[in-house]
């Protein structure tokens, strides 16, 4: 199956508002159309309406915002399911264990 890189296109654009990623996406997928959407359905977040502020909207399924490019990587698997691979929620997106505060440090 192929791999596509999705890379922004203009990250000033307020309609990136509607993303929860602004970065460059590796989907595999069928084709350009499966992989827009495979990163619209992962990265797609609703906004609130603000009077004036017009409405937002998703920008992985749009040209002018995204690019896709067909590539070949041997990081990423060709054979599997179409997904997002990067950036990897349970790897790349992992939360980092916090530092106690001074004085809340656990005691055995």
């Amino acid at each position: 199956m192929p791999l596509f890189k999705l890379s922004p296109a203009d990250l000033t654009d307020p309609n990136w508002e509607a993303s929860s990623h602004r970065a460059a996406a590796i989907v595999r997928a069928g084709d350009e159309s499966a992989a827009r959407a495979i990163a619209a359905e992962a990265f797609d977040v609703s906004t609130g309406f603000r009077p004036g502020g017009g409405v937002k909207v998703p920008p992985w399924r749009r040209n002018e915002l995204v690019r896709v490019e067909r590539i070949e990587d041997p990081r990423w698997e060709v054979d599997g399911p179409d997904e997002v691979l990067y950036p990897s929620f349970g790897a790349d997106l992992e939360g980092r264990p916090r530092k106690p505060r001074a004085g809340t440090e656990r005691r055995s």
